[in-house]
């Protein structure tokens, strides 16, 4: 399944909908989407990998860099993984490569 992007709004900070693999080209698509948010200056930028079956390193990475500049700023880059079932591609993930100690990983808003 290729990735789909949309953005909702979640109070006054956008929502970053990702759905499906994010993978090689389609990475593209998630970092021009989080870039717009980002120059917009929002003191929030909310990433719902809730519906995301799959994520590579370069999806990872720009998760990674978007959060680091965001906390430079004073800012916060959250993920929103309302997905329950802990042994999910996803889950695992993050534990595996200890980002869940790391990022604003949040189950609901």
């Amino acid at each position: 399944m290729t990735l789909e992007v949309s953005v909702k709004k979640a109070d006054e900070n956008p929502v970053l909908e990702l759905m499906g693999r994010i993978v090689d080209a389609d990475v593209k698509k998630f970092q021009r989407r989080i870039e717009q948010l980002y120059k917009k200056k929002h003191s929030q930028i909310v990433v719902d990998v809730s519906c995301a079956s799959f994520l590579d390193s370069h999806g990872l990475g720009t998760i990674v860099y978007y959060h680091t500049l965001m906390q430079k700023e004073k800012r916060e880059l959250i993920i929103l993984n309302a997905n329950p079932d802990h042994n999910s591609y996803l889950n695992r993930l993050f534990e595996l490569t200890n980002l869940d100690k790391v990022l604003n990983i949040v189950t609901h808003l």
